[in-house]
């Protein structure tokens, strides 16, 4: 008999790798995820392009590992509407979607918290900061950024104590997020401050016309105005209060630092933000350059947050090889992860352990000058 030469071995060699390859290629599970949000506005369009992003990087880590997992997002748009986020939970469970990104607002995680808790489908969280939604008693919700009892805690410190505010006035919306947030800020202040002077009024969630809220303010007198209404209302915000005359210092949260405003120093605009990412981190770096790279666009605070809460559920999907969204809850609960925004762990109810704010003031462009709690920030190790 002749003996097969090295050619032959050679070629049958590529021939059963060719075959296994096909093989593998072939028992490919696809795993769908949901993302939320007001998809017709820039701002959400970059949160969903952070969470491709994340996605694209879970996919490759899985190639790595010869995982036969691959992810897919499929986003739609709620229009910040708690109907729509109800028939768009009921769409999820038709596609047998493992988790969902967002949802984007915390009126719609709470409206339909009880429909995902059912269906095993969890949901993480990076603009829904509602402390009700993690306090239901449920197991699939889940934030990577804090909620409204810690941000409540810092704006109250900022309000009194850096920017030294006696007579402080509180403009909110009609939505659950800003009503929480409203009620948690006046009691914190009232308990720790009681001397500071209070007033508060409520504007309507989609308005852009603060000329009465203003008013208010300044028949206050106030010398620190919180403005705790939604991002897309900044703008507007920020514009009424420069035609007001109002020398009242200005504390914004919720976004508001992706704002661009004229390059004249305001340095009584302020801004208090969950931690963004640290630009002297090399995986922050790594990230920003691959979104330009990628999006020909610079990323907001929402695109890392949206990134960071992606990333968090592709690992953990990857950790269990499945897409049974009850396990993946289980790894989601067990889970450290290395974020953007430093270590991501989850407290017992899916809150974001250990949440930390950045205080900024435009100096001519956004610049941070205080962390929160004290003694945290930029002197901490980068992971």
């Amino acid at each position: 008999m002749r003996r097969p030469d090295s050619m032959s071995i050679l070629a049958i060699s590529l021939l059963l790798c060719s075959l296994a390859a096909s093989a593998w290629s072939e028992t490919l599970t696809t795993i769908t995820l949901g993302f939320t949000g007001r998809l017709s506005e820039p701002i959400t369009q970059s949160a969903l392009q952070g969470a491709q992003l994340a996605i694209d990087e879970a996919n490759a880590m899985a190639i790595r590992r010869r995982s036969p997992l691959r992810l897919q997002l499929l986003p739609q748009d709620d229009h910040g509407n708690e109907n729509f986020a109800i028939n768009i939970a009921r769409y999820y469970i038709k596609e047998n979607v493992a988790g969902v990104v967002g949802p984007w607002s915390s009126d719609a995680a709470l409206a339909t918290a009880a429909i995902y808790e059912n269906a095993g489908i969890p949901q993480i969280g990076f603009t829904a900061t509602s402390s009700q939604w993690t306090s239901m008693g449920h197991r699939m919700p889940f934030r990577v950024v804090g909620g409204t009892r810690e941000l409540s805690s810092a704006l109250a410190e900022v309000a009194s104590r850096s920017l030294a505010g006696q007579r402080v006035f509180v403009i909110q919306n009609d939505s659950a997020y800003s009503n929480a947030l409203a009620d948690a800020v006046m009691e914190r202040l009232a308990a720790t401050a009681p001397g500071i002077a209070l007033g508060r009024i409520q504007v309507a969630r989609r308005t852009t016309d603060f000329h009465v809220a203003m008013q208010a303010a300044m028949q206050h007198d106030a010398d620190v105005i919180v403005f705790l209404a939604l991002y897309p209302q900044a703008r507007a915000f920020i514009d009424a209060a420069r035609r007001s005359g109002s020398k009242a210092r200005i504390l914004l949260t919720g976004g508001a630092s992706n704002l661009e405003l004229a390059s004249q120093p305001e340095p009584r605009l302020h801004v208090l933000e969950f931690e963004i990412a640290r630009d002297y981190c090399p995986q922050w770096k790594k990230v920003a350059q691959a979104y330009r790279s990628k999006f020909d666009a610079a990323p907001t605070t929402y695109s890392f947050y949206a990134y960071d809460a992606a990333s968090v559920l592709g690992a953990a999907i990857l950790q269990t090889g499945s897409g049974d969204g009850r396990r993946i809850a289980v790894a989601l609960h067990q889970l450290r992860h290395p974020g953007l925004h430093g270590l991501i762990s989850f407290a017992p109810n899916g809150a974001r352990a250990n949440p930390r704010y950045t205080l900024f003031r435009h100096d001519g462009r956004w610049q941070p000058v205080e962390f929160f709690p004290a003694g945290s920030g930029r002197h901490e190790p980068c992971v």
